[in-house]
């Protein structure tokens, strides 16, 4: 018998404890509740969704990117004149470059990839208008952008522009590209400066694309 009380009193020690327990842990909840910011346990973190181009730079807005003097309601702004002073062909080519322009600065990438189709169908004739931006337009992000589409032209002659971009720029966005469209012309001419450039250069993502493109040089050159 006395076994038997043994027992039961061991149960209510027991099931007082449990209680004990779960009071305990409702009020801790309540004096800490989760944060509606934070992820459950396990879930991976979420990353920013990546570009298909190849540039991440910020937008520094500047005077250059207000619209022009004289440009119609709705028209693209941009450094391509789109007035009746310009021959409608060359209205026409500018209104495109200026869109693309603007695509670029405000990270539309369904629309850059539209225009890009359109900026391709220019052929040869487009040179002029991208040499002109990845030279002159004071947005790191647009030169870059016309440097990757001037460099998948396969155009031998654009190396002196992508070394003088690589060279000169200021932008590690700009460089990155330059050698990276140096590396798909596979001129072993260009690998004296993409060595400087990969022993040198303060950017680590430059040193790695002089380095990737001589690389793609040699291998082509075999």
């Amino acid at each position: 018998m006395s076994q038997i009380k043994l027992v039961v009193i061991i149960s209510v020690i027991l099931a007082l404890a449990v209680v004990a327990a779960l009071v305990i842990f409702n009020l801790r909840s309540i004096s800490h509740p989760a944060s509606i910011n934070e992820a459950p346990v396990g879930t991976p973190p979420i990353k920013p969704a990546q570009e298909t181009q190849p540039i991440q730079a910020d937008e520094h807005r500047s005077d250059r990117d207000s619209e022009p003097e004289g440009a119609a309601a709705g028209e693209p702004k941009g450094p391509f004149p789109i007035d009746e002073s310009v021959p409608e062909k060359e209205r026409r080519a500018g209104r495109l470059f200026n869109l693309w322009r603007k695509a670029i600065l405000t990270r539309n990438i369904t629309q850059i990839n539209q225009l890009e189709t359109q900026v391709k169908g220019y052929g040869d004739n487009a040179i002029p208008f991208l040499r002109k931006l990845a030279k002159e337009d004071g947005n790191e992000r647009v030169r870059a952008f016309s440097v990757r589409v001037l460099g998948r032209m396969n155009i031998p002659d654009l190396s002196t522009l992508f070394v003088e971009l690589l060279r000169d720029d200021q932008s590690p966005f700009v460089r990155e590209n330059s050698c990276w469209a140096l590396g798909r012309l596979g001129n072993p001419e260009a690998i004296e400066i993409l060595q400087k450039t990969a022993d040198a250069d303060q950017s680590t993502q430059v040193r790695k694309a002089a380095t990737e493109a001589i690389e793609s040089i040699r291998s082509s050159s075999k």
